[in-house]
């Protein structure tokens, strides 16, 4: 669903996220710097002076220079002196095309929206701890074929095992199993597929890619939109305004903890129940 405001823009959901943080958040938001910060091999991840600390996925197969040294298009502004900055500075990159780039202003929305969580009035939102999102497949009409967004094996899994008719979206076709090829949806025939679906079920790597946007506008309303992932543990209110019906990600429980096990090429099997613990919050 596509609100009035869309511009046609990528990266607006991250930008009118960090403009509503900034509104709601104390003051004191100006005063808040990056006090440490871990670019792993599958997850990003930042602790922030107050405290909080937040999560992303690292896209290194969207780098191109991943196997060499990054141009300067793809570097990480302030390299070797991010710890310490003030967040203004650091997110005022949102727009960057630099994966990396974005993986870490992902990882600030979501430590400041952890912030903002722990601080909301009672009622804010409807959120249950420890229930992942993709759980809410099983609740999915199984008459009517769930569009996946991306290579996302559990919940394909839990379709498969459901003789559930599904559809996938994935922009690397070869990341798919030879048995899921033939549900694979090229770009020209996706909106057809959007237009029949009785779900669509995708991950916050979408906001790395910037293909959120594009995605959620083309999907006619009324259709359940599940997100769900450690990418995407942002306050909702900008993805429900985009149809989204139910995000779940993680809140992180120990900052330091979650850094030194990414850092040690850890994965969501190492860190879920030990530093993060996952959370759902519902669209009324």
């Amino acid at each position: 669903m596509k609100p009035e405001n869309y511009t046609g823009e990528p990266d607006q959901i991250l930008k009118d996220t960090i403009v509503l943080l900034k509104k709601r958040l104390p003051d004191s938001f100006s005063d808040v710097k990056l006090e440490n910060i871990g670019i792993g091999v599958f997850f990003t991840g930042v602790k922030l002076s107050n405290g909080y600390g937040g999560i992303c996925f690292t896209p290194v197969d969207l780098i191109p220079e991943a196997v060499c040294c990054a141009t300067a298009s793809s570097a990480m502004p302030f390299c070797g002196d991010l710890i310490g900055k003030k967040l203004d500075d650091l997110l005022k990159y949102v727009d960057s095309k630099a994966p990396l780039v974005k993986a870490v202003i992902i990882s600030i929305i979501n430590a400041l929206s952890a912030w903002y969580i722990d601080i909301s009035p009672e009622g804010t939102y409807h959120i249950e701890y420890d229930k992942d999102a993709f759980d809410l497949v099983d609740d999915t009409d199984p008459s009517l074929p769930v569009v996946v967004v991306g290579a996302l094996w559990p919940v394909i899994h839990r379709l498969k095992e459901r003789d559930s008719s599904y559809r996938i979206f994935e922009l690397n076709r070869n990341a798919l199993r030879e048995d899921e090829l033939p549900f694979f949806v090229p770009p020209e025939e996706q909106d057809e597929a959007l237009n029949s679906a009785g779900a669509v079920v995708m991950t916050g790597a979408t906001l790395v890619t910037s293909t959120s946007e594009d995605l959620l506008s083309r999907t006619p309303p009324g259709i359940p939109v599940i997100i769900g992932g450690p990418t995407i543990s942002m306050i909702p209110d900008i993805l429900f305004e985009w149809g989204v019906t139910a995000v779940g990600g993680v809140m992180v429980t120990d900052p330091d903890r979650l850094l030194a096990t990414i850092m040690q090429g850890g994965s969501g099997y190492h860190f879920f129940g030990r530093s993060v613990k996952k959370i759902l919050i519902m669209k009324e």
